[in-house]
């Protein structure tokens, strides 16, 4: 997978994206990775990558929708930090890694 080269290589991984914070307790990474988008939600500092399309489905309503309207009032958006862009990384890790170890039992 080309992911696992670049996340092992690091000198062409590159994220760009925002952080929205919902809560002290809840923030999500909406981001590019080379180019892909992803989404890394964060509760109580743990991680799960998501698929964005299902990530959107979940927690956006329509803007006819009261709390829709109150969640964009009350979320803000800020750049990715150097400490989220690491935790996000570590996810990537872990995916990766996961899918071959999943590949190997698959192979036996």
């Amino acid at each position: 997978m080309e992911l696992d080269v670049l996340i092992a290589n690091r000198k062409g991984v590159r994220i760009q994206g925002q952080l929205l914070r919902f809560s002290a307790r809840r923030e999500v990474a909406i981001y590019l990775l080379d180019g892909t988008l992803w989404v890394a939600d964060f509760v109580d500092g743990h991680g799960e990558l998501i698929e964005p399309e299902i990530w959107f489905r979940f927690n956006c309503g329509s803007p006819e929708t009261r709390p829709a309207r109150r969640r964009m009032l009350l979320e803000s958006a800020f750049p990715l930090s150097a400490d989220v862009v690491a935790k996000i990384e570590n996810l990537h890790r872990a995916a990766t890694e996961s899918n071959t170890a999943r590949s190997k039992e698959d192979a036996s």
